[in-house]
């Protein structure tokens, strides 16, 4: 982060006031951990799930070069520090710090939402956008309140491009951070039932990812999945839309075959796309269909979809001691177990699927692990295992389609010693998926 603003442009651009501090200060950069803090730093004080830095101003005091914190927080102290600026709030303040800088940045800018598939849309598109220039994106999973105008911050004259992804848990948080970013173009992957703890139904959930749509820049366009069932719905919306899928009438159409072919005004494209799968096949649709909003050609979509690694514990192969292992560990939710098993269909025998818990779930926990009980029955696995509370009732499930060969724990110690040997054993093929809770990496640890 490097902003090249000042003290007094920062007051403005969050709506706040200039305690302390001389308005021509130079100010490119803050901390928010005071942990982290060195001598000089300005600090920026958040309220977090947990805790409230603004309560622990005096812990930042020594040494620090600035704070920006709440008005009745920095009432308390009787020391400030050389540079002090005050706001309502401090979340919000950062957020109207991110959406200012954006506008600094007159570049294609695309923002993905969806329930499955953001991150590995997001890596792919940033592969194809880094083969014509420099992009910003975020990392790891800075998708959120917090984490997305972090990200934001991090333009720089030098980008040519951004791609952010975008996390939701509850109703107005896309609209939230999508006004912030303002993206040009913004990608739906799909909507599953993810984080349904949160919101309920699915239509809660179509209607929080559809945000997106009205977050748009003036003239941004929408890449949404012509597929999907829910955001099939907004073919008939009056705005500037570009639509992937298997459907002859998407814009941007997958064909069937091993190699991804993709059909778009009337001429056949064929990509080399690693780690490919239909459920891959739809996030480089969604990338491709970005990257032509953003005005490059099938020869840069080549290049960067071809050379595209995916993200750790997303659907990763791993090859261990002749053993086929995939490790999708970060996330789970139903659609994305379904699109793992799809997955492991052209892999080598014997077949072992290692499956935790689906989290956040809430009152539709126990069907849809019921669900997924029944269909493991007949995936033709040489053995299940399972863990997890929430796996129990795919555990009965399992039993009653008649499943033959299956291991249940409450926890994935309880099996995690077979595990282990049967993949050191280097015969077959593994999948590995469970909510990020569970840690399910730690079945190949050290392997």
């Amino acid at each position: 982060m490097n902003l090249q603003i000042t003290l007094g442009q920062l007051a403005e651009a969050v709506k706040g006031k200039l305690v302390k501090g001389k308005p021509e200060t130079l100010f490119n950069t803050f901390i928010t951990d005071t942990r982290k803090q060195k001598a000089g730093d300005f600090f920026w004080a958040l309220k977090g799930a947990s805790y409230d830095a603004n309560d622990f101003l005096t812990t930042a005091l020594p040494g620090a070069g600035g704070f920006l914190a709440r008005e009745d927080a920095l009432a308390a102290l009787k020391d400030l520090p050389p540079s002090v600026v005050a706001v309502k709030d401090t979340l919000k303040a950062l957020q109207d710090l991110a959406a200012w800088h954006r506008q600094r940045f007159e570049i294609p800018l695309t923002a993905i939402t969806g329930s499955n598939g953001k991150s590995t849309t997001k890596e792919m598109l940033k592969s194809i956008f880094s083969a014509a220039g420099e992009t910003c994106s975020n990392a790891g999973n800075l998708n959120n309140q917090f984490g997305l105008p972090l990200s934001l911050l991090e333009l720089a004259p030098a980008h040519k491009f951004g791609v952010f992804e975008l996390g939701a848990s509850r109703r107005g948080d896309i609209k939230e951070i999508g006004e912030v970013a303002r993206p040009t173009c913004g990608i739906i992957t799909n909507i599953g039932p993810s984080h349904l703890e949160y919101f309920g139904d699915m239509e809660t959930i179509f209607e929080t990812k559809t945000e997106l749509a009205d977050c748009l820049a003036p003239g941004g366009v929408l890449v949404y999945n012509y597929d999907d069932q829910y955001l099939s719905r907004l073919n008939g919306r009056k705005f500037p839309k570009l639509t992937f899928g298997r459907s002859p009438e998407a814009d941007l159409r997958i064909l069937e075959g091993e190699r991804l072919k993709l059909e778009y005004d009337g001429r056949i494209h064929e990509i080399d796309l690693p780690h490919a799968g239909g459920h891959n096949y739809y996030n480089a649709a969604a990338a491709a269909g970005a990257a032509l909003a953003a005005g490059l050609d099938f020869t840069a979509i080549r290049k960067g979809l071809e050379s595209y690694t995916p993200p750790p514990m997303r659907l990763q192969e791993l090859k261990i001691k002749g053993a086929t292992v995939i490790l999708d560990a970060y996330n789970s939710n139903p659609q994305s177990v379904g699109s793992a098993l799809k997955a492991m269909l052209g892999k080598p025998r014997p077949l072992y699927l290692m499956l935790g818990d689906m989290k956040e779930l809430g009152k539709h926990s126990a069907h849809y692990h019921t669900d997924l009980g029944a269909a493991l029955a007949h995936m033709g696995a040489e053995k299940v295992f399972l863990a997890g509370p929430e796996m129990k009732a795919a555990a009965g499930a399992y039993c009653r389609a008649g499943g033959s060969s299956m291991e249940y724990g409450e926890s994935l110690e309880d099996w995690l010693p077979e595990a282990r040997e049967l993949i050191s054993a280097g015969k077959g093929s593994f999948l590995i998926k469970a909510s990020r809770s569970m840690k399910f990496e730690r079945i190949v640890e050290g392997l």
